[in-house]
Protein backbone atom coordinates (compact mmCIF):
# COMPACT_ATOMS: atom_id res chain seq x y z
CA UNK A 1 0.00 0.00 0.00
CA UNK A 2 1.38 3.34 -1.04
CA UNK A 3 1.41 6.19 1.45
CA UNK A 4 1.18 9.87 0.58
CA UNK A 5 4.41 11.80 0.77
CA UNK A 6 4.55 15.44 1.88
CA UNK A 7 4.02 16.88 -1.63
CA UNK A 8 0.93 14.78 -2.51
CA UNK A 9 -2.64 15.52 -1.53
CA UNK A 10 -5.91 13.60 -1.53
CA UNK A 11 -9.45 14.90 -1.84
CA UNK A 12 -10.63 17.18 0.92
CA UNK A 13 -13.79 16.47 2.88
CA UNK A 14 -15.54 19.43 1.20
CA UNK A 15 -14.77 18.08 -2.29
CA UNK A 16 -16.11 14.65 -1.35
CA UNK A 17 -19.30 16.18 0.12
CA UNK A 18 -19.89 18.22 -3.04
CA UNK A 19 -19.59 15.11 -5.21
CA UNK A 20 -22.00 13.21 -2.94
CA UNK A 21 -24.50 16.11 -3.05
CA UNK A 22 -24.33 16.25 -6.86
CA UNK A 23 -24.93 12.49 -7.09
CA UNK A 24 -27.88 12.87 -4.69
CA UNK A 25 -29.42 15.64 -6.81
CA UNK A 26 -29.06 13.55 -9.97
CA UNK A 27 -30.67 10.56 -8.22
CA UNK A 28 -33.55 12.76 -6.99
CA UNK A 29 -34.22 13.78 -10.59
CA UNK A 30 -33.83 10.31 -12.14
CA UNK A 31 -35.83 8.16 -9.70
CA UNK A 32 -39.25 9.86 -10.20
CA UNK A 33 -38.72 9.76 -13.97
CA UNK A 34 -37.95 6.05 -13.73
CA UNK A 35 -41.08 5.38 -11.66
CA UNK A 36 -43.22 7.27 -14.18
CA UNK A 37 -41.80 5.14 -16.99
CA UNK A 38 -42.80 1.98 -15.12
CA UNK A 39 -46.44 3.15 -14.97
CA UNK A 40 -46.37 4.03 -18.68
CA UNK A 41 -44.95 0.58 -19.47
CA UNK A 42 -47.73 -1.10 -17.48
CA UNK A 43 -50.35 0.99 -19.29
CA UNK A 44 -48.83 -0.05 -22.62
CA UNK A 45 -48.94 -3.67 -21.51
CA UNK A 46 -52.66 -3.26 -20.71
CA UNK A 47 -53.26 -1.83 -24.19
CA UNK A 48 -51.41 -4.78 -25.74
CA UNK A 49 -53.49 -7.26 -23.69
CA UNK A 50 -56.73 -5.58 -24.79
CA UNK A 51 -55.53 -5.75 -28.40
CA UNK A 52 -54.88 -9.49 -28.01
CA UNK A 53 -58.42 -9.95 -26.69
CA UNK A 54 -59.74 -7.85 -29.57
CA UNK A 55 -58.04 -10.17 -32.06
CA UNK A 56 -59.56 -13.17 -30.24
CA UNK A 57 -63.05 -11.61 -30.33
CA UNK A 58 -62.71 -10.91 -34.06
CA UNK A 59 -61.55 -14.51 -34.67
CA UNK A 60 -64.51 -15.79 -32.67
CA UNK A 61 -66.86 -13.68 -34.78
CA UNK A 62 -65.26 -15.02 -37.96
CA UNK A 63 -65.96 -18.59 -36.87
CA UNK A 64 -69.50 -17.84 -35.67
CA UNK A 65 -70.90 -16.01 -38.74
CA UNK A 66 -70.21 -12.50 -37.40
CA UNK A 67 -71.83 -13.13 -34.01
CA UNK A 68 -69.78 -11.76 -31.14
CA UNK A 69 -69.49 -13.55 -27.79
CA UNK A 70 -71.88 -12.48 -25.05
CA UNK A 71 -68.98 -12.56 -22.59
CA UNK A 72 -65.22 -12.78 -22.87
CA UNK A 73 -63.53 -15.11 -20.42
CA UNK A 74 -60.41 -17.23 -20.45
CA UNK A 75 -62.59 -20.35 -20.71
CA UNK A 76 -64.50 -19.38 -23.86
CA UNK A 77 -61.60 -17.68 -25.66
CA UNK A 78 -58.75 -20.21 -25.20
CA UNK A 79 -59.07 -21.56 -28.74
CA UNK A 80 -58.82 -18.02 -30.16
CA UNK A 81 -55.81 -16.78 -28.17
CA UNK A 82 -52.40 -18.45 -27.95
CA UNK A 83 -51.91 -17.33 -24.35
CA UNK A 84 -54.31 -15.47 -22.10
CA UNK A 85 -52.88 -12.03 -21.23
CA UNK A 86 -51.70 -11.16 -17.73
CA UNK A 87 -52.57 -8.05 -15.74
CA UNK A 88 -49.34 -6.04 -15.67
CA UNK A 89 -50.23 -4.49 -12.30
CA UNK A 90 -51.01 -7.74 -10.43
CA UNK A 91 -49.34 -10.45 -12.51
CA UNK A 92 -52.57 -12.48 -12.53
CA UNK A 93 -54.76 -13.32 -15.52
CA UNK A 94 -56.53 -10.30 -16.97
CA UNK A 95 -60.23 -10.21 -16.06
CA UNK A 96 -63.37 -8.47 -17.30
CA UNK A 97 -63.72 -5.99 -14.46
CA UNK A 98 -63.16 -2.32 -13.69
CA UNK A 99 -59.77 -2.72 -11.98
CA UNK A 100 -56.46 -1.23 -13.12
CA UNK A 101 -54.76 -3.42 -15.69
CA UNK A 102 -57.95 -5.35 -16.53
CA UNK A 103 -60.34 -4.97 -19.45
CA UNK A 104 -64.02 -4.24 -19.92
CA UNK A 105 -66.06 -6.01 -22.60
CA UNK A 106 -69.76 -5.78 -23.16
CA UNK A 107 -72.63 -5.74 -25.53
CA UNK A 108 -74.46 -2.44 -25.97
CA UNK A 109 -77.96 -1.90 -24.66
CA UNK A 110 -80.72 -2.32 -27.24
CA UNK A 111 -81.44 1.41 -26.86
CA UNK A 112 -78.04 2.22 -28.39
CA UNK A 113 -78.84 2.50 -32.08
CA UNK A 114 -76.77 3.90 -34.94
CA UNK A 115 -78.27 6.35 -37.41
CA UNK A 116 -78.93 3.58 -39.95
CA UNK A 117 -80.92 1.49 -37.46
CA UNK A 118 -78.12 -0.92 -36.59
CA UNK A 119 -76.36 -1.08 -33.25
CA UNK A 120 -72.71 -1.59 -32.32
CA UNK A 121 -71.76 -5.20 -31.76
CA UNK A 122 -69.50 -4.80 -28.74
CA UNK A 123 -67.24 -2.45 -26.85
CA UNK A 124 -63.83 -3.29 -25.47
CA UNK A 125 -61.62 -1.18 -23.29
CA UNK A 126 -58.72 -1.25 -20.89
CA UNK A 127 -58.33 0.18 -17.40
CA UNK A 128 -55.13 2.16 -17.02
CA UNK A 129 -53.31 3.05 -13.77
CA UNK A 130 -55.18 4.29 -10.69
CA UNK A 131 -56.65 7.72 -11.17
CA UNK A 132 -56.93 7.33 -14.93
CA UNK A 133 -60.35 6.73 -16.46
CA UNK A 134 -60.89 3.60 -18.58
CA UNK A 135 -59.85 4.01 -22.19
CA UNK A 136 -62.07 2.29 -24.71
CA UNK A 137 -60.05 1.16 -27.67
CA UNK A 138 -62.62 -0.52 -29.83
CA UNK A 139 -66.29 -0.02 -30.49
CA UNK A 140 -67.24 -2.25 -33.38
CA UNK A 141 -70.40 -1.83 -35.38
CA UNK A 142 -71.87 -1.68 -38.86
CA UNK A 143 -70.89 1.94 -39.49
CA UNK A 144 -68.72 2.71 -36.46
CA UNK A 145 -65.22 1.49 -35.75
CA UNK A 146 -63.03 3.27 -33.24
CA UNK A 147 -59.43 2.10 -33.05
CA UNK A 148 -56.86 2.27 -30.28
CA UNK A 149 -56.26 5.66 -28.67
Amino acid sequence: MKRFSKGQKGFTLIELLIVIIIIGILAAIAIPMFLNQRVKAKDSSTKEAVHSIQVGVQSYANDKNDEFPAAVTKANMTSYLDTWPKNSFTGLDILNQAVEGDFQYGMPAAATVNTDGTFPDYFLGGNMHKGASPQFFMVHGADTEMTAL
